[in-house]
């Protein structure tokens, strides 16, 4: 599932203009009885998944073996607590997400979130099929996609941790594309407008708000990027930075790729 305002915000030095971008996982092995745990997926299952199956709100990509090319991979499943519906709110699910099943996709990319966050890998999640909840299930899942554009790239590793020491390379490493009237990731290796090259972390454990995190960035990012041009940055949303503690601001140069 992806969904619009919960994922990350960015902003210009041209065009200060906050904006925010989505985020969304799974396949299906069906459980035998009914109950909670009924149709969840095995956690590193791998499936086919394409972009537009992964904005829906239940995965019906193919699954596949992970020896045959892949462009997702399930990281988590997580039980729906008691006290939550999926009736509750997509803010209130996707604090599950943030609260139980992130921890697992760090997990399997490595690193922190500085490098995490540099990357073109990204979370995606899913509810139950409405079949499937009629069986009592009671989950929400999450997996790891790389994204390229308004596409997914096949997944380069299975290896956890994926993401590999040092720098990381252009097929894995996050850029955007060249529009600034919004956030479009895609792999460096691809086309595109704007680069990774820096990044820093803000010491809030509660979120500050947009306008301070502007500003820090508009002055930090001035010296993680090329020199002379504009620039931007990005940073994780309320949800995430006080769920999840990612505190990353990262900032992009300005290409002509």
């Amino acid at each position: 599932m992806t969904i619009s305002g919960l994922a990350r915000t960015f902003a210009t030095l041209a065009a200060a203009t906050a904006l925010t971008v989505s985020t969304a996982p799974s396949q299906a092995r069906q459980a035998a009885a009914d109950g909670p745990g009924y149709g969840a997926p095995a956690v590193g299952a791998c499936s086919t998944m394409t972009a537009t199956q992964a904005s829906a709100r239940a995965d019906h990509s193919a699954r596949v073996p992970c020896a045959q090319a892949h462009t997702a991979r399930v990281a988590g499943v997580v039980r729906l607590p008691a006290r939550v519906s999926y009736s509750s709110g997509i803010s209130t699910l996707y604090r599950v997400i943030a609260d139980r099943c992130r921890p697992e996709l760090n997990t399997m990319l490595g690193r922190a979130d500085r490098a995490r966050d540099s990357s073109a890998y990204d979370l995606v999640w899913f509810l139950p099929s409405k079949a499937q909840r009629r069986h009592g299930a009671r989950w929400l899942s999450c997996s790891v996609v790389l994204r390229q554009a308004s596409t997914l790239a096949r997944l380069p590793t299975d290896r956890t941790p994926m993401l590999p020491s040092g720098r990381l390379r252009d097929g894995i490493r996050r850029c955007l594309l060249a529009d600034t009237s919004r956030i479009v990731t895609t792999r460096c290796s691809a086309r595109h407008g704007w680069r990774a090259t820096g990044s820093f972390v803000v010491a809030r454990k509660h979120y500050p708000g947009a306008s301070m995190l502007n500003r820090k960035a508009r002055a930090k990012c001035a010296g993680r990027v090329a020199a002379g041009k504009p620039y931007r940055w990005t940073y994780s949303s309320k949800i995430d930075w006080q769920v999840s503690g990612d505190h990353a601001v990262i900032c992009y140069s300005k290409t002509r790729r």
